[in-house]
């Protein structure tokens, strides 16, 4: 058994599980929607630099805190974000599961 051919075939079960493709045709619904498109960059390029603030041990201040909360809220109003958003949350749980599986040999050596 080669593991590299294991991961291989993993990514392509990945690929084709019914979530994947749901989120895969959401993702094209917001590439085609300018508006929701526009909105979700802001959000991401938002996400981001208040990551990068917090890795360095910094709190976003309030005015980057409320700027966030407004985005997210107009994400929440717009239906195909929101949908796919909600198609993004359940593909994680799954990734989120298999990761768990692939990470317990080393974590089982440090019990």
């Amino acid at each position: 058994m080669n593991i590299y051919d294991t991961a291989n075939q993993l990514e392509r079960e990945l690929r084709s599980l019914p979530e994947y493709t749901a989120l895969k045709k959401e993702v094209a619904k917001v590439k085609e929607d300018s508006q929701a498109f526009e909105l979700f960059e802001e959000f991401k390029k938002m996400q981001k630099g208040l990551e990068q603030k917090m890795l360095k041990g910094e709190v976003p201040n309030a005015q980057e805190q409320t700027k966030m909360q407004e985005v997210a809220g107009k994400i929440d109003k717009n239906e195909v974000l929101s949908t796919m958003l909600q198609k993004e949350r359940a593909f994680s749980v799954i990734v989120e599961d298999v990761m768990k599986l692939i990470q317990a040999p080393v974590q089982e050596i440090y019990k």
